[in-house]
């Protein structure tokens, strides 16, 4: 005996296909409710494309800006604040850029230029940049802070298909991190 899916009366089963008592009305329901599941489905396919086509090149790159500092979050997890040194174990986390987005847009994606920080010195200290430029070229290394300096000045001008390519790149490194852990 099997329970119908719509009126829940118990009935005897034909089939594995067969989910309701009788046609009349629980199988007209019955296939009512899933051709509405289908079309809410497709619509809401639909309204993710339609979202996707109107977003704009700003929008895009915060989009790229949440991921990638996801990933930083994840890369630097066990590791000290970057400008304190405190344990961020427990802590709520930011992803703090030495040289600053606006100022520096050129190394904004730079991995070697952004560290997990905690909150107090990364929105009540501005960064706490006199120790983060102390402790960064420790972390990275002197050559790799130098060339960051270099970089800096540079113009990086990214269109909308780099943008969703290093998404997808950072997605993937993420998905390694969540295999790893």
């Amino acid at each position: 005996m099997a329970k119908c899916k719509i009126c829940k009366k118990e009935f005897e089963k034909r089939s594995p296909q067969h989910v309701v008592c009788c046609y009349s009305p629980c199988g007209v329901i019955y296939m009512s409710n899933l051709t509405e599941k289908k079309r809410k489905k497709e619509w809401q396919k639909e309204k993710k494309e339609l979202k996707e086509k109107i977003k704009t090149h700003s929008d895009w790159l915060n989009d790229l800006q949440k991921v990638f500092n996801h990933y930083i979050n994840l890369r630097d997890k066990g590791k000290p604040c970057i400008s304190c040194d405190c344990s961020l174990v427990n802590k709520s986390v930011n992803a703090s850029h030495y040289f600053s987005v606006g100022s520096s847009p050129s190394v904004r994606f730079d991995e070697d230029n952004c560290h997990s920080s905690c909150i107090k010195c990364n929105l009540e200290l501005h960064g706490n940049l006199a120790e983060y430029s102390i402790r960064l070229p420790l972390r990275i290394g002197t050559l790799r802070f130098e060339s960051l300096k270099q970089k800096r000045n540079e113009t990086l001008k990214l269109t909308i298909p780099e943008i969703k390519e290093k998404i997808e790149f950072y997605k993937q490194k993420i998905k390694l991190f969540d295999c790893s852990l």
